[in-house]
């Protein structure tokens, strides 16, 4: 009797994981399911009896099943829909295959976030576009600045479409690393680029608008990365670990700013600088011109000079040469986008600039545009950061959100390799 009981155990044992496992992907070192193993708040959405923990449907009406070993999005009415996660996702390697059953637009949105408009739910955030031609593997950024973030050249889409698979499972993967951003589609790498615009989010996946449409998803796995924080510099009338030089006239206002001022008769400058020195890293702050122009330094050192520092600014003034890059002390200007920078600066109001420094790559942003993207063997490889409030002259700028994420080594291999 006891020989028969532990025989039925291990059948019906065996009949649960089967049963369970139709989601299951093989074992892959540091890979864990995102359909098997529920995020942090366990809640169930259902669809014909089948339940994906951790889950929920936000947007329109489109459908999620789930029928042979894969979720299945059909084409609803109303704005698109999304599969999302409840868990948001920092750094990590994702890894799932797609396949379509009816050609429509579709796509997975990552580091994406929840916002509600006119009474419906949208997404907005980065996401992996999923297009029966052209287009797929690319990022586009939804809701949010709405374009791609790498140009859709006729060299990128012949690409693509040479690689993808319009009657077949498409093998994908997306890689986040800080503001390091990578796709790849059936093994060739589509993109590879950096972003500073979020650092963190959730998963959606995408059934687009329209008159049809039917996709699938299997083997959704995940390999989560130690995270890459911002780090406050000064933000909100609170400061980090920076020091100011005693140069000009510096206060936190009501809205918790830190306005800076220098007299015409003040011929060094002042400066908000970093005590720490950073190798690679990302970089940014918000900035308001009041007069003159100023500059956002890293991998600078300090010399016994007026404007306290020689190496790298990314510029802050008034129009073209903003996001420009320019070594003090050094070559002068060694690379700046005028027309972009004319465009995207916004006069007289809040903008934002910031830096990504990993080794010899160099890349600046205005307002979530890439406006300098250099390789400089040239560079210094380590040093501070400052905000400049420039001498010589009257000289005035608003700062705040002003944040530093360090990358250690093996976030810098993961974004080298």
């Amino acid at each position: 009797m006891k020989t028969i009981f532990t025989l039925t155990s291990i059948f019906l044992t065996f009949s649960f994981v089967l049963s369970v496992s139709n989601l299951v992907i093989a074992e892959e070192e540091g890979f864990v399911s995102l359909l098997t193993s529920p995020p942090q708040s366990a809640i169930s959405w259902t669809e014909n009896g089948k339940p994906l923990n951790g889950w929920v449907k936000r947007g329109g009406n489109a459908t999620f099943t789930v029928e042979n070993n894969a979720i299945v999005g059909k084409h609803g009415t109303g704005i698109n829909t999304f599969l999302c996660t409840e868990k948001k996702y920092s750094n990590f390697i994702l890894k799932f295959d797609v396949k379509y059953d009816i050609e429509c637009n579709s796509g997975v949105q990552f580091r994406s976030d929840v916002l509600s408009k006119d009474g419906k739910e949208l997404l907005f955030g980065y996401q992996y576009e999923i297009l029966p031609e052209n287009d797929t593997a690319n990022v586009y950024d939804e809701h949010r600045r709405n374009r791609y973030l790498i140009p859709q050249t006729p060299e990128l889409q012949a690409k693509i479409n040479q690689v993808f698979k319009k009657n077949d499972w498409n093998e994908i993967i997306i890689q986040c690393v800080g503001p390091s951003i990578k796709t790849w589609l059936n093994g060739e790498k589509i993109t590879d680029f950096a972003d500073i615009e979020a650092n963190e989010g959730i998963f959606g996946l995408q059934v687009h608008s329209g008159e049809q449409g039917q996709v699938r998803w299997r083997n959704i796995r995940i390999k989560e990365l130690p995270p890459t924080p911002w780090i406050l510099l000064y933000a909100d009338k609170k400061f980090g670990d920076i020091e100011i030089k005693p140069v000009g006239k510096w206060e936190t206002q009501e809205d918790g700013s830190l306005r800076g001022t220098t007299e015409k008769d003040q011929p060094k400058d002042g400066m908000v600088l970093s005590k720490e020195s950073y190798k690679n890293f990302a970089v940014k702050v918000s900035f308001k011109m009041i007069t003159g122009n100023s500059g956002l330094y890293f991998r600078a050192e300090e010399v016994d000079k007026p404007y306290w520092l020689k190496g790298f600014q990314c510029e802050i003034a008034v129009g073209g040469d903003t996001a420009g890059l320019w070594e003090v002390q050094g070559r002068g200007w060694v690379a700046k986008n005028v027309e972009l920078a004319k465009e995207k600066y916004k006069t007289g109001d809040w903008n934002e600039v910031g830096t990504v420094a990993v080794g010899d790559q160099l890349t600046t942003f205005l307002n979530g545009w890439t406006i300098v993207n250099i390789n400089d063997p040239q560079c210094a490889k380590e040093g501070k950061t400052g905000l400049q409030l420039h001498g010589g002259g009257n000289q005035g700028c608003l700062f705040r959100n002003y944040y530093i994420m360090p990358l250690d080594e093996n976030a810098v291999e993961l974004i080298k390799k």
